[in-house]
This record gives C-alpha cells, structure tokens and sequence, in this order.
C-alpha cells in the first residue's frame, strides 16, 4: 500500500511523504471507523476489547486497524520518527496476529496471510532490538 500511496503521489515531489500522511489521515474513519489521531492514540489491546467481543465483534474493522497502524508505521518511518513508527507496527503486529491466531483458518481471512508475510519482510526496516523482532516475528507468524 506504502509503495503504490507514493506512486499516487508521485515519486518526484518532494511532499509524497506527507500527502501519504495527508492520505491516511482522510482515509482512516472510511476503512476503520475511527479518525486516525484516535486510532494512534488507542492501544492494541484497548482496540481488541472495543472491537472484539462476543455477538457484536467487528472483525473487519479490527483487521483494518491493524494494517492501518502498520501503514501509519511506514508514514512515521519515512518521517523520520522511528520511535513512533515502532510503536504503531508493533500495535499493528499484535492485533494482525490476534486476528491470525483466532480466524487465520478461516477461508475468508485468507488475505491475512499474505500480509502478514509482507510484514515480516518489512520488519528489519524498524531495527527493532532483537529480543523485540523475535516477539513481533511471533504474533506475524501463523499458529495453526
């Protein structure tokens, strides 16, 4: 998503990183939701008891939460704000594997996979200590 946001925007401009930011901002309530500064400011467990109950779970929106906090990451990485950026893939990572845990057997949460799969590879990006990578690479890994 990071790479085709910045296609949109055009490579050559010298503000493609903040219409990505301008982007995700405006987009956020329409796939989450919630407005992004909410979102950011919700941790990743607060996110799955609102979003995760008996009877009235909202699984769709609490799996664009997630994705939606690792492409906030992305934004925070390019800006510049790596400690920010780690701390919203993080909260990405946990809910996309919460999710991958609870439904990633589920046919229609085939899609999950290949994401996950994609963020394993963008996780040495963040130069997470390692004893942190290792527990991210556990909630992107699938547990059957």
């Amino acid at each position: 998503m990071v790479e085709f946001c910045l296609r949109a925007a055009g490579l050559k401009k010298p503000d493609a990183i903040a219409d990505f930011e301008e982007f995700l901002g405006e987009n956020c309530e329409l796939l989450t939701g919630l407005p992004l500064q909410t979102l950011l400011q919700t941790g990743a467990q607060k996110l799955v008891v609102l979003l995760y109950h008996p009877g009235t779970a909202k699984l769709p929106q609490l799996v664009s939460c997630g994705a939606w906090l690792c492409e906030a990451a992305d934004a925070s990485l390019l800006s510049g704000r790596p400690n920010e950026a780690r701390r919203l893939f993080l909260e990405g990572a946990q809910i996309l594997g919460f999710m991958a845990s609870q439904h990633g057997h589920q046919d229609e949460f085939s899609p999950l996979h290949d994401h996950l799969r994609r963020l394993r590879e963008r996780l040495p990006d963040y130069r997470f200590p390692a004893r942190e990578e290792t527990r991210i690479l556990g909630f992107l890994s699938l547990r059957e």
